[in-house]
């Protein structure tokens, strides 16, 4: 019984202790927004929402222009107001909250506005242009200009702006424009180069290289050049414009690199290497059957592969060492394509004759033929059925029976 009254009294305990755990983390603190106009005013009804980063929470202002949010403590909170009379072109920064804090947020009247760019009074389509109020680091607003090179803004406090302009091609444009008291502006842009020089040299060797540099741009070939005996060229390209670099050369296939060019002359240097090449060699074309052929396998810079894998027609037959060599056994007559494979790549195929010094059609099988013809020949040329030696036998025979019976 005591054993049961134990074990109820420490789930108790648990329980709470969990719960009070639960609630410090979901300890929360209030917030008091207090919105004004640019004159102090309170400006009531007004929506506050109150962000963090996994929630808001939404209150509305009274007509003291305040209201109270519960936020989580520590929490980084920003605030949005929306009303029918004022706007707020970003959200107000409340930064950490760790205790109960008043915070009062400025809201202005709503403006609108144009502004134009022109090149040499011309409209420029498509130009960037971006307004900052005075005071507050982030856009108040962007976008790009239509074909009549104007921007119209919309609902943005009024105020003191930085309006800057940029466009590819053209040098970065500022000014500064009062939307309290104008409604549009005009911005004139200059087109304009800088020379960049590009330098190529080989990443494993350091050499500077010969190669064909491309330039693109929005994918289209802008323009191509080479790179001298030093591995350079330079070349005048638009200002705030980025690019695609490509670069080919023989035995070291494409590369592409991104450039932005500023508004200076600059220089770029890339480093390439060569396109991952093998090569195989044999120290014999022709090879006895049950014996094996020494095979070297190199990069695409003549360095030794070690661990390439050597194959006889399809099949694994050997593995180079540190020197990149192997010894590949041959075990079949007639012609053998080896190759080597490492790191996905693979050589060009080499043919190695397997000979079998013991079958039709070989080397030794012609020397015989050939002697059995001279001895043929030369039966010929003796007594009929007879050859060489067995001719010679036979007259001694025939002149000792002679003498024989003589006697």
């Amino acid at each position: 019984m005591k054993r049961i009254v134990l074990l109820v009294v420490a789930a108790v305990c648990l329980a709470s202790l969990a719960g009070a755990g639960a609630a410090q983390s979901t300890e929360e603190v209030t917030v008091t927004v207090h919105v004004v106009d640019d004159a102090g005013n309170a400006v009531g009804d007004a929506s506050v929402t109150a962000s963090w980063e996994g929630g808001e929470a939404t209150g509305t202002t009274a007509s003291n222009g305040q209201t109270l949010i519960d936020v989580p403590k520590g929490a980084d909170v920003s605030v949005t107001v929306d009303h029918a009379d004022y706007v707020l072109n970003n959200p107000a920064r409340l930064g950490t909250v760790s205790d109960h804090t008043t915070r009062t947020v400025e809201v202005h009247a709503p403006t609108d506005g144009e502004i134009t760019v022109t090149e040499d009074g011309e409209p420029v389509a498509d130009a960037t242009v971006t307004l900052t109020k005075a005071g507050d680091d982030r856009a108040a607003a962007t976008g790009t200009t239509a074909s009549d090179g104007v921007l119209a803004v919309e609902s943005v406090e009024a105020g003191v702006y930085d309006v800057t302009v940029r466009k590819s091609g053209y040098y970065e444009q500022s000014t500064t424009v009062d939307l309290a008291s104008t409604d549009s502006t005009t911005v004139d842009v200059e087109p304009g180069t800088a020379e960049v020089t590009f330098a190529v040299t080989d990443g494993i060797l350091e050499q500077p290289l010969e190669v064909d540099v491309t330039i693109l741009h929005d994918g289209k070939r802008d323009a191509t050049l080479s790179t001298n005996e030093k591995g350079k060229r330079s070349i005048d390209l638009r200002v705030n414009t980025k690019y695609t670099v490509r670069i080919e050369g023989d035995g070291y296939g494409t590369h592409e690199r991104q450039l932005t060019v500023d508004e200076t002359d600059t220089s770029r240097s890339y480093r390439i290497e060569r396109t991952p090449a093998l090569t195989l060699e044999t120290a014999n074309e022709r090879v006895l059957l049950d014996e094996t052929v020494g095979v070297t396998v190199t990069d695409e810079y003549g360095e030794p592969v070690e661990g390439a894998t050597v194959r006889v027609d399809g099949s694994s037959a050997a593995t180079t060492n540190a020197e990149g060599t192997a010894a590949v056994p041959v075990e079949t007559a007639g012609e053998l394509e080896l190759t080597a494979e490492a790191d996905g790549t693979t050589s060009s195929p080499v043919v190695v004759e397997g000979v079998d010094p013991n079958g039709e059609g070989s080397n030794d099988d012609e020397g015989s033929d050939d002697e059995s013809s001279s001895s043929e020949t030369a039966a010929d040329d003796g007594m009929p059925g007879f050859g060489s030696p067995a001719a010679v036998v036979a007259i001694a025979a025939l002149i000792v029976g002679l003498v024989v019976r003589r006697h």
